[in-house]
């Protein structure tokens, strides 16, 4: 059984390569249409990503506790969470074609999406069950096999994507090229997901359908919330500004793919671990995994942030041309929020079953941000809505939850997180930038590239040997030799067998 360094590992890179597809469709995509066009089509997608909690109900994430604590029966478990998955997804099909497409143009103040969004219906039909791949293959140890598949899907859906769009120049091939994609990965991903779980029949149980949804409706009105709340600022600046605009606000306002990658794909690995280890009560095992993914994340997610923030007009400039040079705002406050982002605050809510306490959470998060992104709108523009979603974050999200944790795994609330550790790091990612700071002062978007690829050359290295040398690496967990030395293992594995 591949170590958690390994999965972690694996599954970082295939969602790093399946990100960085992502982010090459939208730098693309802002090259070939106009702005309109362009927001029109991050409009329709703005508009699934709101109903997708109100579809998936968090019966992905219910996996996680379901497959490993019933083992014997996994097969007749995955049918049934991904029949209701489908169910789901036809419904959502069902109101596109009923008048809900209209609602959500008038919504968005964008006529043009109501045609689009009827294109777009069948998405969901394909893209809902597919969401539970990530739970399945990792709760069977087929690590491997995710991050094969997580670069395969992520490379079809660009080419596309990209492919229709460049042809015919317009966000209705692209919406084609989207769904196209969507079924052509809704095939393997079924079949992997079966041929991972072997045991049971394929006959979903009626008894463990109620169960499924029991567990995960309260995760998903918790991530209904959530990704309302997550995507508010980007709802009320398609409301309250014109498409031009929200266009310029959408290609700023977004996480950088290490988020996902390294926060997710850690959690992913612990999240099991952590609810077998809950129900045997053993609070300090929980804690000091917790506290060890938050240090490894934080190597990676201090420099790139960073990193970023000196250099996000380069960045800006690079991505989606010179037309969007205004991105670099949101963008950089955006950054701001990276800190928060070393783990999944709350995946111990979710180990403990405590479901209930994460949407106390996001609803408090909604109000909270929703009132105060309207009224920093009307005073910053469509920036304000960025600096809203950022300030909830650290002003009310993370005591919230910290509060709780230490009251589930009874320990200190000094114990929770690695400070010490933490501020280590994020005082060292700041050395090399003032040693680079001459070169970022004279630096011009236009010159984007090179002084990207200048800086990225002595930053990075100068990171590595600076954590090398304060002791904040080994050779186990290091952000550069890491990898390269868990593929290196894996491949001799590979190679052993064989021989």
């Amino acid at each position: 059984m591949a170590s958690r360094t390994i999965k972690v590992a694996l599954l970082s890179f295939g969602k790093f390569l399946g990100s960085i597809a992502a982010i090459l469709t939208m730098a693309i995509l802002s090259r070939i249409l106009t702005k309109t066009h362009y927001a029109a089509y991050q409009q329709t997608f703005l508009s699934y990503q709101f109903t997708i909690p109100f579809l998936t109900l968090g019966l992905p994430q219910a996996l996680y506790f379901f497959l490993p604590r019933d083992e014997k029966n996994n097969r007749s478990i995955l049918s049934g969470n991904l029949l209701l998955l489908f169910l789901m997804g036809l419904l959502f099909m069902v109101l596109i074609q009923l008048g809900l497409n209209r609602f959500l143009a008038d919504r968005f103040n964008n006529p043009n999406l109501s045609e689009l969004l009827l294109i777009f219906s069948p998405y969901a039909l394909f893209a809902l069950p597919v969401l539970s791949i990530d739970a399945c293959l990792v709760s069977n140890n087929r690590v491997k096999t995710l991050a094969l598949f997580n670069i395969g899907s992520k490379m079809t859906i660009l080419t596309a994507v990209v492919g229709f769009a460049w042809i015919y120049r317009t966000p209705e091939a692209a919406i084609y090229g989207a769904v196209s994609a969507a079924f052509a990965v809704f095939i393997p991903a079924i079949f992997l997901m079966y041929q991972s779980t072997i045991r049971g029949t394929l006959s979903p149980n009626r008894a463990d359908l109620w169960e499924q949804l029991r567990y995960s409706v309260p995760l998903g009105l918790s991530a209904m919330i959530g990704i309302l709340s997550l995507n508010l600022d980007k709802i009320l600046v398609s409301s309250m500004c014109d498409p031009e605009e929200f266009a310029v606000y959408i290609n700023g306002a977004f996480e950088i793919p290490l988020i996902s990658i390294i926060t997710g794909s850690i959690i992913s690995v612990l999240l099991p671990e952590f609810t077998a280890l809950y129900q045997k009560e053993k609070f300090e095992q929980i804690l000091q995994l917790w506290r060890r993914a938050m240090i490894k994340s934080a190597l990676l997610i201090f420099p790139v942030m960073v990193f970023l923030f000196a250099l996000a007009p380069e960045v800006i400039h690079v991505l989606f041309s010179a037309k969007y040079s205004e991105s670099v705002y949101p963008f950089r406050i955006y950054l701001l929020a990276l800190p928060l982002r070393i783990t999944h605050f709350g995946s111990i809510f979710m180990a403990a079953g405590k479901n209930h306490l994460v949407v106390y959470r996001t609803v408090c998060d909604l109000v909270i941000n929703l009132i105060l992104s309207i009224i920093l709108i009307q005073i910053f523009g469509s920036v304000g809505a960025a600096i809203a979603t950022v300030c909830v974050m650290y002003l009310w999200a993370l005591m919230y939850t910290l509060f709780y944790i230490q009251k589930i795994l009874d320990v200190p609330f000094s114990r929770l997180m690695p400070i010490r550790e933490l501020t280590k790091i994020f005082l060292t990612v700041f050395i090399p930038i003032i040693i680079m700071s001459p070169l970022i002062f004279i630096s011009r978007p236009q010159w984007g590239p090179l002084i990207l690829g200048i800086s990225g050359i002595v930053y990075f290295p100068s990171i590595f040997l600076i954590y090398k040398h304060l002791g904040l690496v080994d050779t186990e967990i290091s952000a550069l030799s890491g990898i390269s030395h868990i593929w290196k293992k894996s491949f001799q594995k590979y190679f052993e067998k064989k021989s």
